[in-house]
C-alpha cells in the first residue's frame, strides 16, 4: 500500500467560490444604505460611487479576497479574545450606518479591571476599539494617509455614539520594509535588522464630549452622506469630489476607475472646491500626536 498525494483543484474551486460570494456580499454592491467607510474623506468618494454602479469594471481578483480574508479572520481571533464589549453593533446616525469591531459599555467593574490590564486607563467609562490588520511595510502614524483614515473612522464612531475614549489596534503582519528605488521590473527594497517586527500597535485616541471638533465632524459625516446619496440616486458623480491633488497622483492611476474618472466624467466647481478645503487634521491645535507609554492616563490635552 503506498501513501498517495494530489493536488485538489476541485475543493480549491468551491474554496474560492465561497470566499467570493461572501466578498461580494461585503461590497455591499446592492445596498442602498450609506456606511462610514463610504464617506471617509481619506477614501475616495467617486471610487465608491463607480464600485456601487459599474462593478463589473472592477471585478473580484485574488488578491483582494486575500488581503479581505486575512482581515476577516485577525479581527475575528482579536475581536473574541479580547472579550471586552460588543463586536460589530449596528450605529445609525442620520441615515449613515457603521459597525465598530468592539464597543464596550465598561460601566462594570470586572470590564474595567481588564482594560486597565490592558494597560487602557478608561475609569469606568465607555470605550470603541478599532481593529485593522495591514501589510504595509513601515510603521502608520499621523503623516500617514493609512493611519489618517483608521483614525477618521474611530473619530466618527466617537461623535456617533458621544463616547470620548477609543482605540485604534493595528496589526502588522509583515516586518518592516524599506523602499530603495524603482525601475522598469518593479519597486527595490529592503529589511533593515533593527526594523520594525511583525505584531500590534495601539494608540488612544481622546476627543472630549464639549470639543468644537465634534460638531465640524458631525457636520461633514452629513454632508459627505448626503452628497454621496444624491449621487447615486440622480447617477451623477460630477457632485463628487475627487482625491486632493497632494494624493491623487500617488492613487489614481493604478485605479481600476481611473479612466472613467478622469477622461470620462465631469467634476462640478462645487466638487472641486470641496476637494481643496482644509482637512480637519491639518489645523494646528486639533490633534496632539505623540508616541506615549501604555500605562499612560488618557488626558484632556490628547485627541
Amino acid at each position: 500500500m503506498t501513501m498517495t498525494i494530489r493536488r485538489n483543484p476541485e475543493f480549491t474551486d468551491v474554496l474560492q467560490r465561497n470566499l467570493n460570494k461572501r466578498y461580494e456580499e461585503r461590497r455591499r454592491l446592492g445596498d442602498s444604505s450609506i456606511h462610514v467607510s463610504d464617506i471617509l474623506p481619506t477614501n475616495c468618494i467617486r471610487k465608491q460611487y463607480y464600485s456601487r454602479k459599474f462593478p463589473e469594471i472592477d471585478p473580484i481578483s485574488n488578491e483582494s479576497v486575500h488581503h479581505f480574508v486575512r482581515g476577516e479572520a485577525s479581527e475575528f481571533v482579536i475581536t473574541d479574545l479580547a472579550n471586552m464589549g460588543v463586536s460589530q453593533a449596528e450605529l445609525e446616525m442620520d441615515g449613515l450606518i457603521a459597525h465598530p469591531d468592539i464597543m464596550s459599555e465598561n460601566e462594570k467593574g470586572e470590564e474595567n479591571e481588564r482594560l486597565i490590564e490592558a494597560g487602557v486607563k478608561a475609569k469606568g467609562q465607555s470605550i470603541i476599539v478599532e481593529l485593522k490588520d495591514t501589510v504595509n511595510g513601515r510603521s502608520l502614524d499621523i503623516t500617514d494617509q493609512k493611519f489618517r483614515s483608521y483614525l477618521r473612522q474611530l473619530l466618527y464612531y466617537l461623535v456617533m455614539t458621544n463616547i470620548e475614549k477609543g482605540i485604534i489596534s493595528i496589526r502588522y503582519n509583515s516586518r518592516e520594509l524599506r523602499w530603495i528605488k524603482s525601475s522598469t521590473e518593479g519597486d527595490y527594497f529592503f529589511r533593515p535588522y533593527n526594523g520594525r517586527d511583525v505584531g500590534i500597535e495601539s494608540w488612544q485616541v481622546f476627543l472630549p464630549k464639549e470639543d468644537i471638533a465634534r460638531e465640524i465632524l458631525k457636520n461633514e459625516m452629513v454632508r459627505r452622506k448626503s452628497l454621496f446619496l444624491r449621487a447615486l440616486q440622480e447617477n451623477n458623480v460630477s457632485i463628487l469630489p475627487r482625491l486632493a491633488e497632494t494624493i491623487r497622483n500617488t492613487r489614481c492611476p493604478y485605479c481600476k476607475f481611473y479612466q472613467k474618472c478622469m477622461n470620462e466624467d465631469n467634476e462640478t466647481e462645487g466638487a472641486r472646491e470641496m476637494a481643496k478645503e482644509r482637512d480637519l487634521l491639518d489645523i494646528s491645535g486639533v490633534v496632539d500626536f505623540k508616541p506615549f507609554s501604555p500605562h499612560d492616563e488618557f488626558t484632556e490635552d490628547k485627541i
